[in-house]
Protein backbone atom coordinates (compact mmCIF):
# COMPACT_ATOMS: atom_id res chain seq x y z
CA UNK A 1 0.00 0.00 0.00
CA UNK A 2 2.60 2.47 0.57
CA UNK A 3 4.71 1.38 -2.04
CA UNK A 4 1.53 2.31 -4.34
CA UNK A 5 1.23 5.50 -2.48
CA UNK A 6 4.64 6.52 -2.99
CA UNK A 7 4.22 5.46 -6.47
CA UNK A 8 1.60 7.96 -7.16
CA UNK A 9 3.19 10.97 -5.39
CA UNK A 10 6.05 10.20 -8.19
CA UNK A 11 3.98 10.53 -11.00
CA UNK A 12 2.32 13.69 -9.50
CA UNK A 13 5.56 15.28 -8.78
CA UNK A 14 6.46 14.28 -12.42
CA UNK A 15 3.54 15.80 -13.97
CA UNK A 16 4.08 19.09 -11.64
CA UNK A 17 7.52 19.44 -12.62
CA UNK A 18 6.57 19.47 -16.13
CA UNK A 19 3.26 21.62 -15.95
CA UNK A 20 4.04 23.95 -13.72
CA UNK A 21 6.77 25.82 -16.40
CA UNK A 22 4.21 24.78 -19.26
CA UNK A 23 1.59 26.50 -17.22
CA UNK A 24 3.58 29.54 -16.40
CA UNK A 25 5.04 30.05 -20.56
CA UNK A 26 0.90 29.21 -21.20
CA UNK A 27 0.42 32.70 -18.60
CA UNK A 28 3.08 34.83 -20.02
CA UNK A 29 2.30 34.25 -23.67
CA UNK A 30 -1.65 35.07 -22.60
CA UNK A 31 -0.47 38.12 -20.71
CA UNK A 32 1.35 39.43 -23.87
CA UNK A 33 -1.25 38.90 -26.11
CA UNK A 34 -3.46 41.46 -23.78
CA UNK A 35 -0.88 44.02 -23.76
CA UNK A 36 -0.55 43.91 -27.50
CA UNK A 37 -4.53 44.14 -27.93
CA UNK A 38 -4.40 46.63 -25.21
CA UNK A 39 -1.46 48.68 -26.85
CA UNK A 40 -3.56 48.23 -30.67
CA UNK A 41 -6.65 49.82 -29.52
CA UNK A 42 -4.85 52.80 -27.53
CA UNK A 43 -3.24 53.36 -30.96
CA UNK A 44 -6.28 53.26 -32.72
CA UNK A 45 -7.49 55.74 -30.48
CA UNK A 46 -4.65 58.09 -30.67
CA UNK A 47 -5.35 57.42 -35.09
CA UNK A 48 -8.84 58.65 -34.52
CA UNK A 49 -7.66 61.76 -32.37
CA UNK A 50 -5.41 62.85 -35.11
CA UNK A 51 -8.19 62.30 -37.54
CA UNK A 52 -10.48 64.44 -35.53
CA UNK A 53 -7.92 67.05 -35.20
CA UNK A 54 -7.10 66.81 -38.74
CA UNK A 55 -10.53 67.32 -39.98
CA UNK A 56 -11.20 70.64 -38.06
CA UNK A 57 -7.93 72.24 -39.34
CA UNK A 58 -8.96 71.19 -42.92
CA UNK A 59 -12.18 73.20 -42.49
CA UNK A 60 -12.35 76.97 -43.84
CA UNK A 61 -14.71 78.59 -41.87
CA UNK A 62 -14.66 77.44 -37.98
CA UNK A 63 -15.89 79.44 -34.66
CA UNK A 64 -15.01 79.21 -31.42
CA UNK A 65 -17.89 77.50 -29.99
CA UNK A 66 -17.45 74.62 -33.05
CA UNK A 67 -13.83 74.58 -31.41
CA UNK A 68 -14.47 74.18 -27.74
CA UNK A 69 -17.14 71.72 -28.43
CA UNK A 70 -14.63 69.44 -30.36
CA UNK A 71 -12.35 69.97 -28.10
CA UNK A 72 -14.42 68.98 -24.93
CA UNK A 73 -16.91 66.53 -26.61
CA UNK A 74 -14.54 64.73 -28.87
CA UNK A 75 -11.23 65.16 -28.00
CA UNK A 76 -10.84 64.66 -24.39
CA UNK A 77 -13.18 61.48 -24.13
CA UNK A 78 -10.88 60.23 -26.70
CA UNK A 79 -7.93 61.15 -24.80
CA UNK A 80 -9.68 59.50 -21.72
CA UNK A 81 -10.07 56.84 -23.91
CA UNK A 82 -6.80 55.93 -25.02
CA UNK A 83 -5.99 56.38 -21.28
CA UNK A 84 -7.95 53.92 -20.38
CA UNK A 85 -6.43 51.32 -23.07
CA UNK A 86 -3.34 52.53 -21.65
CA UNK A 87 -4.07 51.32 -18.41
CA UNK A 88 -5.13 48.16 -19.17
CA UNK A 89 -1.83 47.12 -20.97
CA UNK A 90 -0.18 47.95 -17.97
CA UNK A 91 -2.35 45.35 -16.10
CA UNK A 92 -1.17 42.67 -18.64
CA UNK A 93 2.68 42.63 -17.99
CA UNK A 94 5.02 42.07 -14.88
CA UNK A 95 8.00 43.82 -16.79
CA UNK A 96 9.58 47.40 -15.79
CA UNK A 97 10.77 48.17 -18.47
CA UNK A 98 6.99 48.20 -20.17
CA UNK A 99 5.73 49.56 -17.04
CA UNK A 100 7.90 52.92 -17.00
CA UNK A 101 6.89 52.58 -21.06
CA UNK A 102 3.07 53.13 -20.26
CA UNK A 103 3.16 55.54 -17.86
CA UNK A 104 5.51 57.67 -20.11
CA UNK A 105 2.84 57.25 -22.65
CA UNK A 106 -0.01 58.41 -20.35
CA UNK A 107 1.95 61.29 -19.23
CA UNK A 108 2.25 61.97 -23.08
CA UNK A 109 -1.63 61.62 -23.26
CA UNK A 110 -2.23 63.45 -20.33
CA UNK A 111 -0.25 66.74 -21.29
CA UNK A 112 -1.79 67.05 -25.14
CA UNK A 113 -5.44 66.87 -23.18
CA UNK A 114 -3.92 69.08 -20.69
CA UNK A 115 -2.79 71.54 -23.79
CA UNK A 116 -6.45 71.42 -25.86
CA UNK A 117 -7.90 72.22 -22.62
CA UNK A 118 -5.94 75.15 -22.29
CA UNK A 119 -7.00 76.57 -25.45
CA UNK A 120 -10.59 76.25 -24.56
CA UNK A 121 -10.08 78.26 -21.02
CA UNK A 122 -8.20 80.84 -23.43
CA UNK A 123 -11.29 81.07 -25.37
CA UNK A 124 -13.66 81.38 -22.44
CA UNK A 125 -11.51 84.17 -21.47
CA UNK A 126 -11.99 85.71 -24.59
CA UNK A 127 -15.86 85.00 -24.63
CA UNK A 128 -16.29 86.05 -20.83
CA UNK A 129 -14.80 89.65 -21.97
CA UNK A 130 -17.07 90.33 -24.60
CA UNK A 131 -20.53 89.49 -22.81
CA UNK A 132 -19.18 91.52 -20.14
CA UNK A 133 -18.48 89.06 -16.96
CA UNK A 134 -15.01 89.10 -17.32
CA UNK A 135 -12.99 93.42 -16.81
CA UNK A 136 -10.57 93.21 -19.54
CA UNK A 137 -8.22 92.96 -17.30
CA UNK A 138 -9.23 89.52 -15.53
CA UNK A 139 -9.18 88.69 -19.33
CA UNK A 140 -6.15 89.38 -19.97
CA UNK A 141 -4.96 88.12 -16.25
CA UNK A 142 -6.34 84.74 -17.64
CA UNK A 143 -4.94 84.65 -20.93
CA UNK A 144 -1.24 85.73 -19.49
CA UNK A 145 -1.84 82.63 -16.79
CA UNK A 146 -2.98 80.16 -19.92
CA UNK A 147 0.29 81.54 -22.03
CA UNK A 148 2.31 80.18 -18.76
CA UNK A 149 0.34 77.02 -18.35
CA UNK A 150 1.22 76.29 -22.51
CA UNK A 151 4.77 76.83 -22.05
CA UNK A 152 5.09 74.69 -19.14
CA UNK A 153 3.27 72.17 -20.76
CA UNK A 154 4.97 72.18 -24.19
CA UNK A 155 8.25 72.32 -22.41
CA UNK A 156 6.94 68.55 -20.20
CA UNK A 157 5.77 67.59 -23.09
CA UNK A 158 9.31 67.42 -24.99
CA UNK A 159 11.25 66.00 -22.09
CA UNK A 160 8.09 63.27 -22.19
CA UNK A 161 9.00 62.25 -25.84
CA UNK A 162 12.37 62.46 -25.86
CA UNK A 163 12.73 60.08 -22.57
CA UNK A 164 10.05 57.85 -24.89
CA UNK A 165 13.27 57.68 -27.36
CA UNK A 166 15.36 57.15 -24.77
CA UNK A 167 13.94 54.32 -23.71
CA UNK A 168 13.36 52.52 -26.66
CA UNK A 169 16.61 53.26 -28.02
CA UNK A 170 18.29 51.53 -24.19
CA UNK A 171 15.69 48.74 -25.11
CA UNK A 172 16.17 47.62 -28.75
CA UNK A 173 13.82 44.46 -27.91
CA UNK A 174 10.66 46.37 -26.94
CA UNK A 175 11.32 48.66 -29.25
CA UNK A 176 10.74 45.90 -31.99
CA UNK A 177 8.17 44.57 -29.90
CA UNK A 178 5.83 47.98 -30.57
CA UNK A 179 7.14 48.69 -34.12
CA UNK A 180 5.58 44.61 -35.25
CA UNK A 181 2.70 46.23 -33.86
CA UNK A 182 2.59 48.82 -36.27
CA UNK A 183 1.36 51.77 -33.60
CA UNK A 184 0.85 55.55 -34.31
CA UNK A 185 4.35 57.30 -34.11
CA UNK A 186 3.53 58.73 -30.95
CA UNK A 187 3.96 55.51 -29.53
CA UNK A 188 7.62 55.39 -30.86
CA UNK A 189 8.39 58.78 -29.23
CA UNK A 190 8.16 60.93 -32.76
CA UNK A 191 6.74 63.99 -32.04
CA UNK A 192 3.50 64.81 -33.90
CA UNK A 193 1.65 67.73 -34.26
CA UNK A 194 -1.40 67.55 -32.13
CA UNK A 195 -2.29 71.39 -32.39
CA UNK A 196 -5.34 72.13 -33.08
CA UNK A 197 -5.74 75.28 -35.07
CA UNK A 198 -6.63 78.03 -32.71
CA UNK A 199 -7.89 80.57 -35.32
CA UNK A 200 -11.14 81.60 -33.71
CA UNK A 201 -10.64 85.18 -31.46
CA UNK A 202 -12.13 87.59 -33.85
CA UNK A 203 -15.52 84.69 -34.45
CA UNK A 204 -15.44 84.22 -31.09
CA UNK A 205 -16.20 87.92 -30.37
CA UNK A 206 -18.30 88.42 -33.10
CA UNK A 207 -20.71 85.45 -32.59
CA UNK A 208 -20.61 86.74 -28.68
CA UNK A 209 -21.85 89.96 -29.80
CA UNK A 210 -24.44 88.94 -31.52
Amino acid sequence: MNKKIAAVLLIIAALLIVGIPQYESYQNNLLSEHFNESMKNASSTQEKITQTITDFNSKNNTDADTLMSTINNQITPQYSEEALKLNESAMSTDNDTEKKYIDLQIKRVSLESQSLNLTVNSLNAIAQYVRGEKSGQDAQDTMNKVQRDMAKNSEDLNNVYSDIQKLLKENPDLDKKLHDLNLQPQFYGEVSNQQIANNTAANTTANSTQ
